[in-house]
């Protein structure tokens, strides 16, 4: 199947004959973009979705416009909301001990969610944003999420990262990583978070293999979504022009889903896709395994884990 398809292949595309009922999923940022198309047709092949997302009132439009569009191929019991909110690492740890409660196995693990800016930002426990969101947040939900995920005996965690790591200015040593000590940069600053969650993957399926958890990090494309939203006239203007070269939301939400259900995926973790297809990741430093320890270990005391 995987070799039929491509660039232009769809989420429902790659998805097709899949059986997910019974399967517990949970996607992150899943009220808008990547997050919304990934939720809709992993309910569409069965599986009860968790939409964990900042924002609950978007996140029940999101969900009606789910149920609406789905024309009753979809059930309400499907998909359910867990209030997360990536920029505050108590309320990450709350969200992780919320769904923990509920008491479910969790076979998909779609961290999703993330953010693209231009100009420095902090979160409210002082990480620059980027580091913060896109890698430290859900470093922490997924390490709080591992009993579930272990009790699926087969699960898949799926990192969003991004051919954007190509301008990570990363090292050993991770001097600076939380952007105090240099002038602030934001390109880098976003490639460095997106190479994070590819060494993530590496270092947590290389961790938790043996737990029957496999992990991956993909690369969906250049997609017209919000995570733009607060990029700079030239850029939008750029954006604009790039519009008939991106891929659609559909388009860009088919290789989390094709690396998240994909029987062929599924034993062995740590791979990165682009277009539907295992790929070579655009950093030199991104299959560094003693690098991804090295994160591994600062990303713990940063965010004070105790495991």
């Amino acid at each position: 199947m995987a070799k039929r398809l491509g660039k232009r292949s769809t989420a429902e595309q790659v998805s097709q004959g899949a059986d997910l009922g019974g399967k517990n999923a949970l996607v992150t940022g899943a009220n808008t973009g990547l997050g919304k198309e990934t939720t809709r047709v992993l309910a569409l092949c069965g599986a009860n979705v968790t939409m964990a997302c900042r924002d609950q009132v978007k996140a029940e439009k999101a969900r009606e416009d789910i149920l609406l569009g789905a024309s009753g191929a979809i059930d309400e019991s499907q998909l359910s909301l867990l209030e997360l909110d990536l920029n505050s690492l108590d309320k990450t740890q709350q969200a992780a001990e919320e769904y923990c409660q509920r008491g479910e196995e969790l076979h998909l693990l779609i961290n999703n969610a993330g953010i693209m800016i231009p100009m420095e930002r902090r979160t409210v426990d002082g990480f620059e944003a980027h580091l913060g969101i896109n890698h430290l947040a859900h470093f922490l939900f997924t390490n709080l999420l591992l009993e579930p995920l272990t009790a699926a005996e087969g699960a898949r965690v799926i990192a969003l990262s991004s051919l954007a790591m190509s301008f990570a200015s990363l090292k050993h040593g991770l001097k600076d990583i939380n952007w105090e000590n240099r002038k602030f940069s934001g390109w880098p600053a976003y490639g460095n978070s997106k190479l994070m969650n590819h060494l993530f993957a590496r270092e947590l399926s290389k961790r938790y293999e043996a737990n029957g958890i496999v992990a991956h990090a993909v690369h969906p494309g250049v997609v017209s979504t919000e995570l733009a939203r607060d990029q700079n006239g030239l850029f939008s203007m750029i954006g604009v022009l790039a519009t008939p070269f991106m891929k659609n939301v559909e388009q860009g939400a088919a290789t989390q889903v094709l690396a998240a259900i994909s029987p062929e995926y599924g034993d062995s973790g740590g791979l990165y896709f682009k277009d539907c297809r295992v790929a070579k990741p655009q950093h030199k430093l991104a299959n560094d395994g003693a690098l991804a320890e090295e994160l591994w270990q600062r990303s713990v005391e940063l965010v004070g884990l105790e495991e």
